[in-house]
């Protein structure tokens, strides 16, 4: 199976759509030229449901620029004024599989940014454009696809016979004067610290951490490091290597966030080979030295991998209780497609997630 994900094609658009069947609602795929309709339609809503606008710049990034092969959006347009009333976007992604001698690299697709305008909602656009979407993967020959919604979308995925992976565990990190050295690993004074444009070849190697039980994991390939945070238009992050006598050993990515009206650290993703908590708490503290101050840190994970949840332990975070979490990180999903084209839904205990997995952060 190819692992780069081919276009879609008129003649699949064209396919799908008249097994669709609808006539209420004009369903499909926007050429570059309509992105600004969607950014237009994304900077109409209001803000409590618009955390970040959907620009067409980020679409172009998501669909065109993805190394994994090129994604969709899904346009819903009105039949009598052939305006824009919503979308839904599309994206291939690669999931390891570990097999009996060695991992299988497999293509998913995740579904994100999922929009329907208030005086269209509740007339099935939704349901609409996710059958339409989900039928395009199907035809590209894609088994797994998967999203990590907002609560208020979770309930719309469930009743659409998508099952629930799991939630993540949310650590939190407050920043306050001796938490660190309190609640922490021990600064080990062999290590350095030191943000890079990139991670070292040697250093892009998630599996190191991860115990056999652990069956599913993103490949974090140079390409795919590049594209989902240094290229990514509109965001900020930051990558820091720790090495030990200059031999790279650590990789944390960060993002600061204004998040609920607090400032925010971010841990997007990191991987280590050894040392992972002396390692973690090193890079978060040279995040949180920085010139952006920060209320508190927070990440998500380490339900597959205890390596990566020690670490985090060692850099000062703490799981926070589900009671006072501000929303569930929930994984949403299913197989794809027909007998022998269907791929497992892995449970979020044997499959390595962070927010490099889905496109929040």
């Amino acid at each position: 199976m190819s692992l780069h994900v081919p276009p879609v094609t008129a003649e699949i658009v064209a396919a799908a759509r008249q097994r669709l069947g609808r006539n209420d609602v004009l369903i499909g795929v926007a050429d570059p030229a309509e992105y600004a309709e969607a950014e237009a339609l994304s900077r109409a809503a209001h803000p409590s449901e618009m955390k970040s606008v959907l620009t067409a710049e980020s679409i172009a990034w998501f669909i065109e620029r993805n190394p994994c092969g090129r994604g969709f959006l899904v346009l819903a347009r009105d039949p009598s004024t052939r305006g824009v009333i919503g979308y839904f976007l599309f994206y291939p992604w690669l999931i390891a599989h570990r097999g009996e001698r060695e991992a299988e690299v497999r293509p998913a697709f995740l579904y994100v940014h999922l929009y329907v305008a208030p005086a269209h909602r509740r007339r099935r656009v939704f349901s609409a454009m996710t059958s339409f979407g989900l039928d395009l993967v199907e035809q590209l020959g894609v088994g797994l696809a998967y999203t990590v919604p907002n609560p208020r979308s979770t309930p719309g995925f469930l009743k659409f016979g998508m099952r629930q992976a799991g939630t993540l565990p949310f650590w939190i990190r407050p920043v306050v004067p001796g938490w660190a050295r309190a609640a922490g690993a021990r600064r080990d004074p062999a290590l350095s610290v030191q943000q890079v444009p990139l991670p070292t070849a040697d250093a892009a190697d998630v599996t190191s951490m991860l115990p056999e039980s652990t069956t599913a994991w993103s490949p974090r390939t140079t390409a795919v490091v590049q594209w989902r945070y240094r290229d990514r238009p509109g965001s900020a992050y930051q990558i820091r290597q720790v090495s030990r006598s200059r031999r790279p050993i650590a990789v944390v990515v960060t993002r600061h966030m204004t998040i609920k009206g607090l400032r925010t650290l971010v841990v997007c993703d990191a991987w280590f080979s050894e040392s992972g908590p002396q390692a973690m708490r090193m890079a978060i503290d040279d995040a949180l030295a920085g010139g952006a101050r920060a209320h508190l840190a927070i990440a998500f994970g380490g339900s597959a991998s205890p390596a990566y949840a020690a670490a985090l332990r060692g850099g000062g975070f703490r799981v926070c209780p589900p009671a006072i979490q501000p929303q569930p990180v929930a994984i949403i999903g299913g197989e794809v497609g027909g007998p022998g084209r269907r791929v497992a839904m892995p449970d979020v205990r044997a499959w390595h997630l962070t927010p490099f997995d889905w496109d929040v952060f």
